[in-house]
């Protein structure tokens, strides 16, 4: 590879990236970042902007991630700086180069991860093609590929005399998909011929899930665990915490009579509004944290009690609290806000209270209500304990663990720690319940307690909480199924754990994801704040103050002639409408799948209308004596009939007949159950008449 090809620059040396995505009025937003180990030792993160999508599929994902690096590449090489520098980059090069990859643990992110890796199989085998033709051999290489390429493309038009019918236009298109294929074709040979440890450093690409994700989804398959496991303790579960719609329902239900049955649903002498009001109600301490979090600290500060709440526990317990934002599902808020309500569960009932009799009408609001009855209901307050000794014992000491600068992918051995932690607690839950307990032994990493006082407040309870204990093991058995889901990319045998040190140092990923939320949350507001702002410009204000940027033009770009390239690169990009641009992208994309989606169900509409056509066209047989001569798609026919035309509820679905003799009984009972319901007498076989008239279903039933 020639010098020019030998290229040094920062980003070629190790690069991994990291993503997310979210929705802001209704735009999907994704927001990138590089982590880049340099020549001088250490990782940087540099943001590479947050951007509008389409949608938020992984293939738009991945064209959002190659666009971006493509861009680098071509800013780079117009550049006077690689010209003066003798330097270039390749789409390639990038690809080789990247060696992870960083996210949350959502379904698309783990596909995204998926087709990048297959991308950059792609850009290794492009890559090595190329060296191979820039190689000693270069010559010979490149006339033999030129020579394969002419021919598979005349091929592929269909021979010689229709290649040369085609304009020239069409003929180098066709020459180009060819070379492109050979090329491919000829870096994939390459690779195979590499020795396996040669491969290995060309297939490094890591994948690393979010540590505050994991967490947070512990507690919620903890909770699930949890909110089940009262059917089995045979006593009231958790008090019904309904909005006002559903408790106005239930208003003349006895929720308490319903709740000590044998079944929590025992829901026969209901009415179906009821039910579904029943059903579509919640509660528990996650729920009362949520109504909390709601009153106390709502995201929208019109609504709620705000400084109201400050200024009351200021003057009440001598500090000012900020209630834990669960109004915004921050990581850890629900535990944090159980703990909050235990600690201060007194002054939280009497500023409630305070609240209801200021009225000019004293009285709680619904919600108000809820909260109160919550706070003073038992099993209610064993889930608000439990989540609290959770938040104590796991939560807070992983955040301290993974909240800090370091490479998450050698947080392997920390994990099997965590998860040997909750098999000890399922084990002997005495370790956070008993009186002498310590922290050294029941917080995960021995030390102190995040908030001692928590721990005093649920020792202080535990007496008036007779099923804490089971809860307790509910909760963490769960939490421990979440973390072997959510810590599979640790699994003995898997990349990271066969990877070696420096492979690991190599592909270095940051343990969270915080970067990334935080980007999206800091464009949330500054677009608030900004209304009229581009996004263009949003992104050269973040990358300027969290690149370095200034440091880096100082150190090479100080010179006049980049000064002259950046002034005019800028006045192209104020000059291309790129804001315009992009929201018309949006709108014709947003136009582009609404009538796609509409010529879709024009089209299933009318298979349903031809379909149902062909069974009001077909004539019904009455005569079950014919039904053993039928043939199967004549069988299905009938039944379709019987089923769709006729309207009869008991013909099994046609997934459900796999076999002929199947079809056969149930269309011969289809035929019974007709003439049973129009008064008709059915020609039966004498032996088998009276079965079918009497029990037309037995068959099916069983």
């Amino acid at each position: 590879m020639g010098n020019v090809r030998k290229f040094t620059w920062v980003l070629l040396l190790h690069t991994r990236g990291s993503g997310d995505a979210t929705t802001n009025r209704c735009i999907n937003y994704e927001a990138r970042h590089l982590h880049l180990r340099h020549a001088l030792g250490g990782v940087v993160t540099r943001i590479l902007g947050v951007e509008s999508s389409a949608d938020h599929t992984s293939k738009t994902q991945v064209g959002g991630w190659v666009s971006r690096l493509k861009e680098l590449v071509q800013t780079f090489n117009r550049s006077p700086l690689a010209c003066r520098e003798q330097k270039a980059l390749s789409i390639e090069d990038c690809a080789v180069k990247l060696t992870g990859m960083g996210g949350d643990h959502a379904a698309d992110q783990i596909k995204t991860h998926g087709l990048l890796a297959c991308w950059k199989k792609e850009m290794t085998y492009r890559y090595l093609a190329r060296n191979h033709l820039e190689g000693q051999f270069s010559d010979v290489a490149l006339e033999r590929l030129i020579t394969d390429a002419s021919a598979a493309a005349v091929a592929a038009s269909g021979g010689l005399a229709i290649w040369t019918m085609l304009s020239s236009e069409a003929q180098t298109a066709a020459y180009v998909d060819q070379f492109n294929n050979a090329t491919m074709e000829l870096g994939r040979t390459l690779y195979e011929r590499l020795p396996t440890e040669e491969r290995r450093p060309l297939d490094l690409f890591m994948r690393l899930g979010c540590a505050m994700h994991k967490d947070l989804n512990s507690v919620k398959g903890g909770n699930s665990t949890m909110t089940a496991v009262w059917a089995g303790l045979h006593t009231a579960p958790p008090v019904l915490l309904a909005n006002k719609e559903n408790a106005s329902i239930l208003q003349d239900v006895d929720l308490d009579v319903l709740a000590a049955a044998s079944s929590l649903l025992s829901t026969e002498d209901l009415t179906a509004a009821e039910l579904r009001a029943l059903e579509s109600s919640t509660r528990g301490g996650v729920k009362l944290a949520s109504l909390a979090g709601a009153l106390f600290n709502h995201k929208d500060d019109k609504k709620g009690h705000h400084d109201t709440y400050v200024f009351y526990f200021r003057e009440t317990i001598g500090q000012s609290l900020r209630f834990p934002d669960t109004s915004n599902t921050r990581y850890g808020s629900y535990c944090a806000a159980a703990a909050e309500l235990l600690v201060n569960r007194e002054h939280y009932l009497r500023f409630l209270e305070v609240v209801r009799d200021r009225k000019e009408r004293p009285g709680f609001n619904h919600i108000e209500e809820n909260i109160y009855r919550g706070l003073q209901d038992v099993p209610t307050l064993t889930e608000l304990a439990v989540l609290s000794l959770y938040g104590q014992a796991i939560s807070h000491p992983y955040l301290r663990t993974t909240r800090v600068l370091q490479n998450g992918l050698k947080l392997g051995p920390f994990h099997q720690k965590l998860k040997a932690h909750l098999q000890t607690l399922i084990n002997a839950p005495e370790l956070l319940l008993s009186p002498e307990m310590s922290s050294k032994t029941a917080a995960m990493d021995g030390e102190d307690w995040e908030r001692p006082e928590v721990i005093s407040a649920v020792l202080a309870l535990a007496p008036q909480l007779p099923h804490l204990k089971s809860v307790l093991q509910a909760f963490l058995e769960g939490a421990l199924y979440t973390w072997e889901r959510f810590t599979v990319e640790f699994a003995e045998g898997g990349a990271i754990d066969l990877a070696s040190d420096e492979e690991l140092d190599q592909a270095y990923l940051l343990p969270t994801n915080d970067h990334n939320e935080g980007a999206l949350g800091s464009y949330r507001i500054w677009s608030r704040k900004f209304p009229n702002g581009s996004q263009a410009y949003y992104n050269a204000l973040a990358k300027f103050f969290h690149n370095d940027t200034a440091a880096f033009v100082e150190t090479h770009l100080s010179s006049k002639e980049d000064q002259q390239d950046i002034r005019r690169a800028g006045r192209a990009i104020d000059s291309s409408g790129h804001e315009a641009v992009r929201q018309r992208a949006l709108v014709a994309h947003t136009i582009a799948v609404a009538a796609r989606h509409a010529r879709e169900q024009q089209e299933k509409q009318a298979r349903a209308d031809a379909a149902m056509a062909k069974v009001n066209a077909t004539v019904l047989i009455l005569d079950i004596g014919t039904v053993g001569g039928l043939r199967v798609p004549e069988l299905e026919e009938q039944l379709e009939a019987y089923r769709k035309r006729e309207k009869d509820p008991m013909v099994p679905a046609k997934s459900k007949l796999k076999l002929k003799q199947d079809k056969a009984e149930a269309l011969t009972m289809a035929i019974a159950r007709y003439h049973a319901r129009t008064g008709r007498t059915a020609w039966v076989p004498e032996a088998r008449e009276a079965a079918y008239i009497r029990q037309p279903t037995s068959r099916i039933a069983a």
